[in-house]
């Protein structure tokens, strides 16, 4: 794709500005059931998005055929697009800006196939002698991941970087003759000559052991403990309230809300995309824009919300380097990157012995139907285990967890030190609660 012809041919037919985003991803998968290789999958795919500002309307379109022989017909695809937007936002293409380029704290190797393969294989292994009542390995695969984004647009903008990921995957089920629960692990694996089998396979099948002989509780209000999995899940459910883009329609939970105290202040939030322990760490958002850590809430009060260039022209702010498409072929949108609660001080364990007698929560269900992001209410069936007198006595399964989100967050009595980034772009730490109405028995 010649990128300066493109430019110069649409701003010869009438665009005012125009940008040319491209991602190219190289992936690699290996699945492995029952003691061969399942599949073997390759792929690369390059994708290009084209925006453009013409008469001040903001045009779209992606293609994975950015042949120079399709310029003229879809530059004219966009010159119709134009003419049915009804958008009242101005188009904004951004200038170039000082991205300062990131240093990675990974070494990726990549592992050649017999090396994955024996891995799986081994991995399996281990699995399923683990323990008798282990009954099978239900996944189990490795995936690595190359991809490149560039931006190019016709105020000078010419951005480029690129991210790796190398992840291991397993899944398993576990019966004691009267129910069978299941239980996944994934984990970000930089070198697999150095990957821990036996930590895994430990973590994994105790979590799964864990979840057998499981009982509900009476319904009640208790003290409970988010294990850092189901703080991040719900914490991620809620995230979009700190969107610019939401609380300008009026429909987060934040609006009106700057410099007001909205979680206890126990809590702080920080957005930081350049982090180099996120995964999907970088130095400019899908729009070019230099990326930042910001205080989104500092000790309870909330501080500041997240902008791309449109939610910030909208209330007359500045762009926090948070326009981030979902794919290329998606419309650039407020997302947060590299968002947690900053941890304290202590251990899950610490956590228990505090509150005594609780219910420690690790893992929610139907996150996309049991949340309402405007009113932040929940409703969510949920599973962990009961602590009596600071140690776990027993699992639990089959109750609800009811509330508010915004309530809830202040009752907090303690933040845990065990935030854990791995594969996800939103984290947090194990927090423990005053109390939450648990439905039951």
């Amino acid at each position: 794709m010649n990128k300066k012809l493109w430019i110069d041919y649409a701003l010869s037919q009438g665009f005012t500005s125009f940008e040319i985003y491209q991602a190219t991803a190289e992936e690699k998968n290996v699945a492995w059931f029952d003691h061969q290789m399942d599949s073997y999958v390759t792929s690369h795919v390059l994708g290009t998005a084209l925006r453009g500002v013409l008469d001040g309307k903001m045009v779209n379109l992606a293609t994975e055929d950015a042949s120079d022989e399709q310029m003229e017909t879809l530059i004219a695809d966009m010159l119709r697009q134009a003419a049915a937007i009804t958008s009242d936002d101005a188009g904004i293409i951004r200038s170039p800006e000082n991205a300062i380029p990131l240093e990675s704290v990974r070494s990726w190797k990549e592992p050649a196939g017999p090396e994955v393969q024996a891995a799986l294989s081994s991995l399996e292994q281990a699995l399923a002698s683990y323990d008798p009542r282990i009954i099978q390995v239900t996944d189990l695969s490795w995936e690595r991941s190359r991809s490149v984004r560039q931006i190019v647009n016709s105020n000078g903008m010419d951005l480029r970087d690129e991210s790796c990921y190398q992840i291991l995957m397993a899944g398993v089920a576990a019966s004691d003759g009267s129910e069978v629960k299941t239980a996944y692990k994934i984990e970000v694996v930089e070198d697999l000559s150095a990957f821990d089998q036996s930590a895994f396979v430990k973590e994994l099948c105790e979590d799964v052991l864990g979840k057998l002989g499981a009982k509900s509780l009476k319904s009640g209000s208790y003290p409970v403990i988010l294990e850092r999995k189901a703080m991040t899940s719900l914490f991620s459910a809620f995230s979009g309230m700190f969107s610019g883009e939401l609380i300008g329609k009026g429909i987060s939970p934040l609006k009106d809300k700057l410099d007001a105290a909205v979680f206890s202040e126990k809590i702080s939030v920080l957005d930081d995309p350049r982090d180099p322990q996120v995964l999907s760490c970088c130095a400019f958002d899908d729009e070019g824009c230099p990326t930042r850590a910001k205080t989104l809430v500092d000790v309870g009060v909330f501080r500041m919300m997240l902008h791309d260039s449109k939610s910030a022209a909208r209330l007359g702010a500045e762009s926090t380097g948070n326009g981030f498409k979902a794919g290329y072929a998606s419309p650039v949108g407020v997302q947060p990157m590299g968002l947690r609660i900053l941890p304290g001080e202590k251990s899950l364990e610490e956590l228990q012995t505090a509150l005594g007698d609780c219910f420690v929560i690790q893992e929610f269900q139907g996150l996309h139907a049991g949340v309402d992001p405007v009113t932040t209410d929940f409703s969510l069936q949920c599973a962990g285990y009961w602590v009596k007198d600071g140690k776990k006595e027993r699992s639990v399964t089959l109750v609800t967890a009811a509330g508010n989100f915004l309530d809830l967050m202040k009752k907090v009595t303690e933040v845990g030190n065990d935030l854990d980034w791995s594969y996800r772009s939103i984290a947090c730490p194990s927090i423990a609660f005053s109390e939450c109405a648990i439905s039951g028995e």
